[in-house]
């Protein structure tokens, strides 16, 4: 699983409901991190590459907003390893 997810035609979304909690319940940070992303998705076929950067684009957002908490990005990095049903 990605921390970016298709959620239709053309569209993606954050999963913020696999977030830690004082990430995901804040949605004045989601804001400013899916303002952050968009730009890196507009125009682009979405791809598993282009969600990978994406995914890897929201963990860098994250790791720059929380530094002092060390670990947090191999934390939130693990969700690629959660699969979902076939």
């Amino acid at each position: 699983m990605r921390l970016v997810m298709r959620d239709g035609p053309g569209e993606v979304v954050v999963s913020y409901m696999w977030l830690p909690t004082f990430i995901g319940l804040d949605s004045v940070f989601m804001k400013k991190l899916e303002d952050a992303v968009q730009p890196l998705l507009m125009g682009k076929e979405l791809t598993d590459e282009t969600l990978d950067a994406a995914h890897e684009a929201v963990l860098d957002f994250i790791e720059k907003a929380h530094p002092e908490i060390v670990g947090l990005r191999t934390y939130i990095d693990a969700l690629k390893f959660v699969e979902g049903p076939s």
